[in-house]
């Protein structure tokens, strides 16, 4: 498929539709339910913490510059429910990491009709750490860069980039963190993963920022994290059987 933007948003359509097939169903719903609590209790929090916030900036800001207040604000709210958004997505990932691993799995063995190698019960269980720890890599990549970019946030009149820097690196993230589940189904390490998406930089943005965009969408984030890796499991067949990968380069971020 061509690299642009665009082909990403087709391959997140794609994985609504795969996540209703009737041999992929059952393997949503606990990673369902997960998701709907976990942003009721996160929903909560923000608006608790988002109104401490305010309190404290209008305190900050003499009173003939409360109009100055008023327009930072938007770029602060705006701000807070990416953090808000990319929260209930690590969280989620890292509590549902086994579940959309496994849907990873199916969904790759249903688009090529090839059979996983066969695994008991134990080992399913045995790979739980590894799939939690290759979640906290991700993690861990991700922190150092992400506070470079919230520093921003308080520079004055920096916000109005810092929220699309913010924007256009956890695109960057999005597609990572759910690549990361059919790649790490074939054991392949995650700098080479990185390598494979900025080879395919805009259709990964493009997915990215469709997966970003649609988590913020009331009750259709709910299915968004399924949707989401078994997206990715389509995008990484199809982009593998199209290019040449060579590990190692292109790695934007």
């Amino acid at each position: 498929m061509v690299n642009n933007p665009f082909s990403g948003f087709y391959y997140l359509m794609a994985g609504f539709g795969l996540i209703s097939k009737p041999g992929l169903r059952r393997y949503v719903i606990l990673p369902l339910i997960i998701n709907i609590v976990l942003f009721i209790i996160l929903l909560m929090l923000l608006f608790h913490y988002m109104d401490a916030f305010n309190h404290w900036f209008e305190s900050l800001l003499p009173t003939w510059l409360q109009w100055l207040g008023n327009i930072l604000w938007l770029f602060f709210f705006v701000g807070f429910f990416l953090i808000f958004i990319y929260a209930f997505v690590t969280i989620g990932n890292i509590v549902a990491a086994p579940f959309n691993s496994l849907l990873a799995e199916k969904v790759e063995q249903y688009l090529t009709g090839k059979m996983p190698e066969a695994r008991g019960l134990l080992e399913n269980i045995k790979d739980v750490p590894r799939i939690l720890g290759r979640q906290f890599a991700i993690i861990g990549y991700y922190l150092p860069r992400a506070i470079v970019l919230l520093v921003l946030f308080f520079i004055p009149l920096a916000q109005p980039f810092a929220v699309v820097l913010w924007f256009i690196f956890n695109a960057w993230f999005m597609a990572l963190t759910y690549i990361d589940y059919p790649t790490d189904n074939h054991r392949i390490p995650l700098n080479d993963v990185r390598a494979w998406l900025g080879q395919r930089r805009w259709t990964s943005l493009g997915f990215g920022a469709s997966v970003l965009i649609a988590s913020m969408i009331p009750v259709l984030n709910f299915f968004t994290i399924p949707a989401a890796a078994a997206a990715a499991t389509r995008f990484w067949i199809e982009e593998s059987q199209s290019g040449i990968f060579v590990p190692g380069l292109n790695r934007p971020f």
